[in-house]
């Protein structure tokens, strides 16, 4: 092979692997797929009810969920701003308790996965049967809400932090080596390599306290909250504006699970998985 043949054919090579780096950059796939599915499914569930003649007492088109969605949007922005700051408030305190938590039983083993048995017992159970309780405690009130979320998210979180908190590295025998305080080594190394994890429950745990707050207003709580709102116009059989304001609750669980994925990418900007992107 000449020489002018064999750079040819690696020039050929070069451009093929950097075609195929665009590619794998730009996962279009991952865009395109979903938006297909969504669009054929939409086109579906119109066109059952137009050929069917559903009544819309019982399931209504998309189109009419859309105009109904535009009319009472000023309200429905309302209600996911209360129900929004309910489920924030949920998670900062079960956050708050159970980071707090897996960092006290950090340098206790056993005690650290008793816990962690425990925490994955909680996750099993059916939380929304615990509203009842809430009430005997807090009232039917937003109070109940908050702390039904906060009861949902903190064995989800803790789970997280724990593994996170229960790492090693070779930073540790430094550590050691220095004689660095226990605070010392929790504040400067623990914490920081347990910050992927925390981030990681957040994603988990942010849009599941949507779920739990919307669930919980539904069988009680402020009447201005979509799950509220949800109850309310089903029993009246207002099936259009109980649909609108589902659509509003999922796009306040996107939003929420966007804006902490933001939040991901910001305070982990510095950690070696993101020197890539």
């Amino acid at each position: 092979m000449s020489d002018t043949t064999l750079a040819d054919a690696i020039q050929a090579d070069t451009d093929s692997g950097r075609r195929l780096r665009v590619r794998a950059e730009i996962p279009w796939l991952t865009i395109v797929a979903p938006a297909v599915f969504f669009v054929a499914f939409i086109g579906a569930w119109e066109l059952l009810v137009k050929v069917r003649d559903i009544h819309v007492l019982l399931l209504p088109a998309p189109s009419v969920i859309w105009r109904q969605f535009v009319e009472d949007f000023s309200l429905l922005r309302v209600l996911a701003k209360n129900t929004a700051i309910e489920s924030l408030k949920g998670v900062l305190i079960g956050a708050v308790m159970a980071i707090g938590l897996a960092g006290l039983v950090q340098p206790v083993g056993w005690l650290n996965k008793s816990l962690l048995m425990y925490s994955s017992t909680i996750k099993a159970l059916p939380i929304v049967a615990l509203y009842p309780l809430c009430t005997v405690f807090f009232g039917i009130t937003s109070a109940a809400v908050v702390a039904m979320v906060a009861i949902g998210i903190t064995p989800i979180m803790y789970t997280f932090a724990a593994r996170g908190f229960s790492g090693t590295s070779q930073e540790d025998d430094l550590m050691r080596s220095i004689s660095a305080g226990r605070f010392i080594r929790f504040r400067f190394l623990v914490l920081p390599r347990a910050l992927p994890y925390v981030m990681a429950g957040m994603k988990t745990a942010v849009p599941l306290s949507i779920i739990v707050a919307i669930i919980s207003e539904y069988f009680g709580g402020r009447v201005t909250t979509l799950g509220s709102h949800i109850r309310r116009e089903s029993q009246q059989l207002h099936t259009p504006e109980m649909w609108s304001a589902i659509v509003m609750a999922c796009l306040l669980g996107i939003v929420a699970f966007g804006a902490v994925s933001l939040l991901d990418r910001y305070f982990l900007r510095w950690h070696t998985s993101r020197r890539d992107d």
